[in-house]
């Protein structure tokens, strides 16, 4: 039997952060490998790979015998002071070679990349943001990685029209009267698959995160009590909301969440059109 092809999760996310005007940051998560790739102007600029034994360009540099340590300590330095572009400040020192520079910097980012992208059970996350740049040393995608990776697989291609849905669904959770905030979040990672609504007063990401933690102990509870069975639904009143979590019934490990003000919402109501949404959610 041919096992079926893990999903891009990674690779989707990063076409999107790629065509996106504003650029921002792809944040990648797993339980073995977690890292970030950051986007300006449609292309790559960095990525980084957060695991303690994974090298870093700094140390790449010190390896090739092109800076020594205290030069690197010395434009660290500088960077922490300035603000500088650490790979900047090395050409404007006359420590390395522009060329050189973006050699080595093109294969290093090549590798991280190579990593985040091959990792099938990874959860990813783009979050827009537009930044300051200062430095020209950025990559196009088909720099970085092989023709193969470069573009979306069929899969990651589905995964890309399932999005729209995604987004579909929160919007009309968001119509759901008394509601503010929505998303879809990864029992697994407690990563934010899709948010609307919040604010500055509510943080819809920390809110994933935290409730990620009410619905394990759920799970935990009815482990340790025997209970066969699935949770339909969570309601957490407080004095001025009503926050409801929905496990998704197709697919295991996610949930919808939404936030509601509790004086403008009809609970049973919010209930039913939550589980109505649910069905035509596909993933």
């Amino acid at each position: 039997m041919v096992s079926p092809q893990p999903r891009q999760i990674v690779r989707t996310v990063l076409h999107e952060a790629l065509e996106s005007r504003l650029g921002g940051e792809v944040v990648v998560k797993s339980a073995a490998v977690s890292g970030r790739i950051f986007v300006v102007e449609r292309k790559v600029a960095w990525a980084v790979i957060t695991e303690p034994a994974t090298p870093n360009f700094a140390a790449l540099l010190v390896e090739q015998r092109l800076v020594s340590r205290e030069d690197l300590e010395q434009v660290m330095t500088e960077c922490r002071k300035s603000g500088g572009n650490f790979c900047e400040m090395l050409v404007s020192w006359g420590l390395v070679a522009r060329e050189r520079v973006r050699e080595l910097l093109r294969g290093h980012l090549a590798g991280q990349l190579e990593t985040l992208l091959a990792t099938p059970d990874a959860q990813a996350l783009f979050v827009p943001q537009t930044r300051a740049y200062s430095s020209q040393l950025t990559f196009g995608l088909e720099e970085l990685v092989s023709p193969v990776s470069q573009h979306p697989t069929p899969h990651a291609q589905q995964e890309r029209a399932v999005m729209p849905n995604v987004k579909q669904s929160l919007e009309e959770s968001l119509k759901i009267d008394g509601a503010f905030a929505a998303c879809l979040v990864d029992a697994k990672s407690g990563m934010s698959l899709g948010a609307i609504g919040g604010g500055p007063a509510f943080n819809v990401e920390a809110a994933a995160a935290g409730n990620t933690e009410v619905v394990r102990a759920k799970l935990k509870t009815m482990n340790a009590l025997g209970l066969k069975d699935k949770i339909e639904d969570i309601l957490i009143t407080l004095g001025e909301q009503y926050h409801v979590i929905r496990p998704l019934a197709s697919r295991d490990g996610l949930f919808l969440y939404v936030a509601l003000h509790r004086a403008n919402a009809n609970l049973a109501m919010a209930r039913f059109k939550l589980a109505d949404i649910e069905k035509g959610l596909a993933l």
